[in-house]
């Protein structure tokens, strides 16, 4: 059996969490990011021409519990998902925008009791508060864009951003929109690194598996190195090795090596692999052979010896290279095809007044922006040869709001 193949099992999700401190590689991948606006790139993605189902249209993966995370903090917990909290009129004012460009949204939520002290920053409570779910949920359903939860049918904490690398491997998404780097370190091959904190989607980082090994000179294999190397544990709140040392170290091959060793070998024979593994690491660190590194260090050498003899953890290797999801052990994909449709506006109008208790002004205010995404999705839903031969008729869209 293969290390990627070793710990399908929910005991072991701790152990990603214990390791995955997070890391920021923005200055790391920064030669290969390149600047985009959301809408821009589904401009350049849409294709008028498509095909007996209608237009092409490009078909994003949202992290949905990052959202909330960057709303949500201990001063709103009790209020979040209420009328009174902003977190649902910023969600709501997201949605209305992604509504109006030319691409079908998908949103993943993280499973049930999934940890979330994994992002270098505490989150309050293990997972998001539940009515702001729910209201989040029911929102992306007025909204017609589809949604589903992170989850295993036997093991039902699920992270999301692996969810979203398999949902792209599986060529359902085009990209995977995120704040973090999980997605790349899960295998995500294109992915759209957002500021949630600034509430819009510009200013955006597109990063692509061949632009970072074309003009970030790293693979998969390097990234998960630098991950292991350079992560907080949790347990100690403490970093082992620098990411600079990390990022020097992977010059010399020892990524790669680990990363084909992982996915080829079978249990016994990458065990013994790993110990040459270590032992020839510890040696470049010690004598630097080739001067890549610019120094030695041999008080890390004594540190993965003889402190991180556990280094590197096959179960956190397995995690990340076959982690948890929908698919695993013979699981059904959650959906055959990612598809948006128009929103509801009678109904986005009702749960603004029933289920929020919004003002009229309000809610007349908020619905403009989500009457302009109705008008795109409906053109959206005609063929493009029903377009041209159709006589124009005067449309206005209409909705009530209840009183």
């Amino acid at each position: 059996m293969r290390v990627s193949e070793l710990w399908p099992v929910s005991d072991c999700s701790f152990l990603l969490f214990r390791w995955r401190g997070y890391t920021d590689h923005t200055k790391l991948l920064a030669p290969a990011a390149s600047p985009y606006t959301l809408g821009q790139l589904a401009a350049e993605t849409f294709d008028p021409s498509g095909n007996e189902e209608g237009v092409r249209l490009l078909t994003v993966g949202f992290n949905a519990s990052a959202w909330m995370h960057s709303l949500v903090n201990v001063f709103s917990w009790r209020q979040a998902g209420t009328g009174r909290s902003h977190e649902m009129d910023i969600i709501f004012r997201r949605l209305s925008a992604l509504s109006r460009m030319l691409l079908h949204p998908y949103f993943v939520f993280d499973g049930p009791d999934c940890p979330q002290l994994k992002r270098g920053e505490d989150v309050v409570g293990s997972t998001s508060p539940r009515l702001l779910v729910q209201r989040f949920q029911e929102l992306l359903l007025m909204f017609g864009f589809n949604w589903h939860t992170a989850s295993h049918f036997l093991y039902p904490p699920g992270e999301a951003e692996a969810e979203l690398a398999c949902l792209q491997s599986c060529k359902l998404i085009d990209v995977v929109v995120t704040p973090y780097n999980d997605a790349l370190l899960f295998g995500a091959t294109r992915v759209v690194r957002s500021d949630l904190h600034s509430g819009r989607f510009e200013d955006m980082q597109v990063y692509s598996s061949e632009a970072i090994e074309d003009c970030a000179g790293l693979e998969w294999g390097d990234l998960l190195l630098i991950m292991l190397m350079s992560s907080v544990d949790d347990d100690t709140g403490c970093r082992w090795c620098s990411e600079d040392v990390a990022c020097q170290l992977v010059r010399y091959g020892f990524g790669r090596t680990l990363f084909q060793a992982a996915i080829t070998l079978q249990f016994v024979e990458f065990m013994e692999f790993v110990a040459k593994w270590r032992n020839d690491v510890c040696e470049v660190l010690r004598t630097d052979p080739q001067r890549l590194l610019g120094r030695r260090y041999h008080e890390l050498a004594r540190i993965i010896k003889e402190e991180r003899i556990e280094f590197p953890d096959p179960a956190v290797l397995a995690m990340y290279l076959l982690p948890l999801t929908s698919w695993s052990d013979g699981g059904h994909p959650p959906v055959a095809f990612v598809t948006s449709r128009q929103p509801n506006l009678a109904s986005l109008a009702t749960f603004c007044s029933q289920r929020l208790g919004w003002s009229l002004d309000t809610i007349q205010s908020r619905l403009i922006d989500a009457s302009a995404g109705a008008a795109t999705r409906a053109l959206l839903q005609v063929s493009l040869a029903t377009i041209l031969n159709m006589p124009v008729q005067p449309h206005r869209l209409s909705y009530t709001v209840p009183r």
